[in-house]
């Protein structure tokens, strides 16, 4: 198989492992890794890639033509969006670099914004979710949390990576052994919830708060048919990200991730977050449909699903490949210091 040049956007702390997944292949395909951000301290450090650009911010009118550019000089074959920030944009601009034989790796603008959104996304698939509200004032928020026998939570539609999410309780907001814990999830007061609200500067999604483990679905697929899956538990997160995991299968949600890559016909790399309760059942939370953090973890399982993405965009045979996962293959982070000039 020939080199493939490979670019991601929107560069973060998790690229240096996305950049091994792709240059740590099993068949030894040489891989080159271009990063791209509108902020340089973002980028990897030089070694870790095979080059490094600053661009203008996604939301930027020269970002598309800049990108571009760029793809063309350095001949690459896919480009990985890696954030949720810049999906939807990437989606409609995909005719346009496909025309210069440059994949972008996302699904359909149609599936895109479905998957992409939360609040949609619940209007289509509620009888997977937890109940919701988006708040529109106090009164509304009341009477919600007066319906709900558990605790509720919070999120803000247009955010990811585990910002903008809070649970809600009087006592946890004030115990100070919380207050920035590793690991630990953040809390407000029902009283500040009031007060986010009746802001109104962002969408908040007032939601049932299911106790549980968190439970993640790597899936790829093609144009709604699963042809790898596979399944993690999270015992500790820290910047929206599993910091310790298990592989571990659940078929209830793999039934859910199948149902809705097929409705959705979803194309590509997709994750789906659940919460797993103790007796094994999961509830959806919400689907990233791009590559996700904890595909190292994946592939060191056995299954590279960011490799298998650049095969099929490629027209590559893959179906067969990496099918058998080390379950109970268990994964811990640890934080590494970058020094810089």
């Amino acid at each position: 198989m020939k080199s493939i040049n490979v670019l991601i956007t929107c560069s973060n702390i998790h690229v240096k492992n996305m950049i091994d997944c792709l240059k740590n292949n099993y068949e030894g395909t040489q891989v080159n890794v271009y990063c791209v951000n509108s902020v340089e301290w973002d980028l990897p450090k030089e070694g870790e890639c095979d080059g490094a650009f600053v661009v203008p911010k996604v939301s930027d009118e020269s970002y598309f033509p800049t990108l571009l550019e760029l793809c063309k000089k350095l001949n690459v074959d896919v480009v990985f969006p890696v954030t949720s920030i810049d999906l939807d944009a990437m989606a409609d601009h995909k005719e346009e670099f496909e025309k210069h034989g440059i994949h972008i790796s996302v699904t359909s603008p149609e599936s895109m914004k479905i998957a992409n959104d939360k609040i949609t996304l619940h209007k289509m698939f509620g009888e997977y979710m937890p109940k919701q509200i988006v708040a529109k004032d106090v009164s509304e928020l009341m009477r919600f949390s007066d319906s709900i026998n558990s605790s509720i939570c919070c999120k803000v539609a247009n955010m990811c990576g585990g910002r903008g999410f809070a649970v809600v309780d009087n006592e946890k907001c004030v115990d100070v052994n919380l207050f920035h814990r590793f690991g630990k999830k953040h809390y407000i007061s029902f009283g500040q919830l009031c007060q986010i609200v009746d802001k109104q500067d962002h969408e908040v999604i007032v939601q049932e708060y299911k106790n549980g483990l968190d439970y993640s679905v790597s899936v790829l697929a093609d144009h709604g048919e699963v042809t790898h899956i596979c399944g993690y538990v999270g015992y500790v997160l820290e910047f929206g990200s599993m910091m310790y995991a298990e592989i571990k299968p659940n078929e209830q949600a793999y039934d859910i991730a199948r149902t809705i890559c097929k409705k959705l016909k979803i194309d590509g790399n997709v994750c789906f977050d659940f919460i797993l309760e103790e007796d094994g059942k999961v509830t959806l939370l919400e689907i990233n449909p791009r590559v996700n953090a904890s595909l190292n973890f994946v592939s060191n399982a056995g299954c590279n699903m960011f490799y298998l993405r650049c095969k099929q965009l490629l027209g590559y045979e893959y179906e067969n490949d990496q099918k058998e996962i080390n379950v109970g293959f268990k994964m811990k982070k640890y934080f590494e210091t970058r020094y810089f000039i």
